[in-house]
């Protein structure tokens, strides 16, 4: 199926910026424009406000009234309520202006992982949570049972109870490398029975933790004889200890494909699904991992974020491809030809009403309703 581009040959781009202070945010009501049936259609755009340089525009999350929450490094957060776009900066209380992570607690307050620890918004005001200041916050959930987990930068992993801040993961013995810090929590997600997942972008490939005990999940012995983690360096493989003798280290299904994992899903089912640096997408049924790669025919090259719509597909996005499609059976790829704003698509969010975001770099944000692309990026 072809899908209609965006037509802009007639018309114009109009600019018209609006900012308001406060603790209310700045909001923008700038608008670009798309030819429908012989009307111009106006849609709000997200504008950078603070920083020079051109950002990944991160998704982060669709909050219990149905806003769309996004951040730009340097640019703080923003909200999008459906008719406009809401900045929030340290200008109105947001503890730093790079934010990582956004969620919303059960109390339905939100919280803005940053550079500088965790920042509570309650709807109205800004406060620091002061026990996590010194804190470089990569990752940010909360737990059933209300704990925040941390994924901090050079640190590992962090519990939060609401009095009691404790590193739980930092320090690890990996079986080729030897002793190891983890660096880089890149997602923490909480599966249907509990199991609380955490992702490694530092090859630490990924733990699922079940209330009591880490279980680690890394590629196997086949992974790192042949260099698929591209870490040779001046000829030798990074002081890969590989004569071990690690027995259970073979070539199997029963290990994860990537030691580098960007995002996680749980889908309908219950399936874990990984996207990966080098191996596209990986999916594990509690049993085994599937791979879904070039190998395969599938995704090509890596994977950033992965998502599964109302409808049950699956989307996939990279990082020079654009997205994939996967209704089950097929695989159909869309990128800038079929109005994209930019190729390198770092992650995706599904509202309510089921239109598709995808942030990409370049500062860049397209929304997809099915049919067409539109661009709510300058």
């Amino acid at each position: 199926m072809n899908w209609s581009d965006i037509k802009t040959s007639n018309f114009y781009l109009l600019v018209f910026l609006f900012f308001c202070t406060g603790c209310t945010g700045q909001t923008s009501k700038d608008h670009n424009h798309e030819i429908s049936t012989g009307k111009t259609v106006k849609y709000p755009q997200i504008v950078r406000t603070l920083g020079t340089n051109f950002q990944v525009v991160h998704c982060e999350m669709l909050d219990s009234d149905g806003n769309v929450w996004f951040s730009i490094k340097e640019d703080g957060a923003y909200r999008y309520d459906g008719k406009s776009f809401t900045n929030f900066t340290t200008k109105d209380g947001l503890c730093n202006n790079n934010v990582s992570a956004i969620i919303q607690d059960k109390s339905g307050n939100f919280l803005f992982g940053s550079d500088r620890g965790i920042c509570k918004y309650d709807g109205k005001n800004f406060t620091n949570i002061p026990i996590t200041d010194t804190l470089n916050i990569i990752s940010l959930f909360e737990d059933r049972d209300g704990i925040l987990w941390l994924g901090v930068m050079n640190k590992g992993i962090y519990k939060y109870d609401g009095t009691n801040l404790t590193n739980v993961l930092f320090k690890y013995k990996h079986p080729f490398y030897g002793d190891r810090a983890e660096k880089y929590i890149s997602d923490i997600i909480q599966d249907r029975n509990g199991n609380i997942w955490f992702s490694s972008w530092n090859g630490g490939g990924v733990w699922r933790y079940d209330g009591k005990d880490f279980k680690h999940f890394l590629p196997s012995l086949d992974y790192y004889k042949t260099n698929q983690d591209n870490r040779k360096i001046g000829g030798t493989q990074n002081a890969l200890d590989l004569n071990l003798g690690h027995k259970v280290f073979i070539q199997s299904q029963d290990y994860i494909s990537d030691d580098m994992i960007s995002s996680m899903t749980e889908d309908h089912l219950g399936n874990i699904w990984f996207a990966t640096r080098n191996h596209g997408a990986c999916r594990f049924d509690g049993k085994i991992f599937t791979e879904f790669g070039t190998k395969q025919g599938h995704l090509s090259g890596g994977a950033y974020a992965i998502l599964e719509d109302k409808k049950g597909n699956f989307w996939f996005t990279t990082e020079k491809d654009g997205v994939w499609r996967f209704d089950g059976k097929t695989m159909k790829n869309f990128n800038e030809k079929d109005g994209l704003v930019n190729n390198a698509v770092m992650n995706v969010i599904e509202d309510n009403e089921g239109n598709l975001w995808f942030g990409t770099k370049g500062s860049g944000l397209s929304r997809y309703d099915g049919k067409n692309f539109v661009t709510f990026s300058q």
